[in-house]
């Protein structure tokens, strides 16, 4: 099987949340796949994402347009796509193709909204499953995944004990801490107190853009770090800016540069799919139905696992994934920890090309 542009998997009615809801509606799943499986199927890699990133992982022949992981997937890369074979799925809630709130009911022909049932991330990763079920693969080689993709690739894990070979956790947590539930729920509040969210009826044409500006100003603060933006910007003033010209706003060239990125994202996220999935987030913790992190990573039938973190990261400590690795080192398995030198903050696996692809390609190689 060759590399293709997104697909879609189509699930059956009924489909039960964590909840107990049963929607009685078949569930959309979109992902897009990189390079070739191989005739005994075991050289799959499955990637799962964080909150906004959509399936289009890497540029391929069939879509050219850069991927959100484009400097690590691909052919000779660290996730090297002439190698394995690699997978990427657009999360259940989220807006780029599988099924959400944002995705219209086929007997209204309007969209869910919130009539959607509440989204976890378990409801996530057993709705990849049937993914990796239709391309005939067993199990795989490795699941990836990075931030809320952590916490799904976990849920993967315990769901279905066989699923991977290796596992790879980056800036992930078994739980949310008191720190990051308090930011998205603030993030939250900005978006469902904007006038224009309607109680998540919002005319298309009519966003509740600026709730989703300032939850995604107040994210970029804390998805870097206060080195970084030391570094970056300092206390460098916008050129040229006319006298007493918006008294109270932009003034200094970080307030630009993160109010021109909350700019850029409110025009490709749905609001409600941020709140879902956000919410979803908040709500995980690995070791529910245990005592322990210890005691829910027993009898998993893994060979390797890596975790992946950085000092400055506000999202997801370092402790975090410290937590993780003593909980996996009580197992039979292989498992290494790595604190990478970024200053980055949590999203340092989007921008270390370096630190993230050299660590990567020697764990795959």
């Amino acid at each position: 099987m060759n590399a293709t542009a997104k697909k879609l998997v189509t699930i059956e009615p009924p489909f039960i949340f964590k909840n107990g809801s049963v929607f009685n509606d078949p569930i959309t799943i979109a992902y897009e796949t990189l390079g070739t499986l191989n005739t005994k199927k075991n050289n799959a890699i499955l990637v799962t994402t964080g909150l906004s990133p959509s399936a289009h992982i890497a540029s391929s022949i069939d879509d050219s347009s850069p991927g959100w992981w484009e400097s690590i997937v691909g052919k000779d890369k660290p996730i090297d796509a002439s190698q394995y074979f690699i997978i990427c799925v657009n999360s259940l809630g989220s807006c780029f193709g599988s099924s959400g709130p944002s995705s219209k009911d086929p007997k209204s022909g309007k969209k869910y909204r919130l009539s959607f049932p509440e989204i976890s991330i378990e409801d996530i990763a057993s709705s990849i499953k049937p993914v990796i079920d239709g391309l005939g693969i067993e199990r795989l080689k490795a699941i990836v995944g990075p931030s809320m993709g952590g916490m799904t690739a976990l849920s993967l894990i315990k769901q279905f004990p066989g699923i991977t070979d290796d596992l790879v956790l980056i800036s992930a947590a078994s739980s949310s801490r008191p720190f990051s539930i308090a930011l998205r729920s603030l993030q939250r509040s900005m978006i469902t107190s904007d006038p224009q969210w309607e109680e998540g009826n919002y005319n298309q044409d009519d966003l509740p853009l600026e709730g989703m500006k300032h939850a995604r100003f107040l994210g970029m603060i804390t998805y870097r770090s206060p080195t970084e933006w030391n570094k970056r910007f300092g206390r460098k003033l916008i050129q040229n800016i006319a006298e007493r010209a918006d008294l109270f706003g932009n003034r200094f060239q970080i307030q630009d540069y993160l109010k021109r990125r909350s700019d850029d994202f409110i025009s490709d996220f749905d609001p409600n799919s941020y709140l879902y999935l956000s919410n979803a987030i908040d709500a995980f913790d690995f070791a529910e139905d245990c005592d322990d992190i210890e005691e829910t990573v027993e009898n998993l039938d893994l060979n390797r696992v890596l975790i992946i973190g950085v000092e400055e990261d506000y999202i997801f400590p370092f402790q975090c994934q410290e937590d993780l690795y003593n909980a996996f080192s009580t197992q039979k398995y292989s498992v290494d920890l790595l604190k990478l030198p970024s200053i980055n903050g949590h999203d340092s696996f989007l921008v270390d090309n370096e630190n993230f692809g050299n660590a990567l390609a020697k764990f795959f190689k």
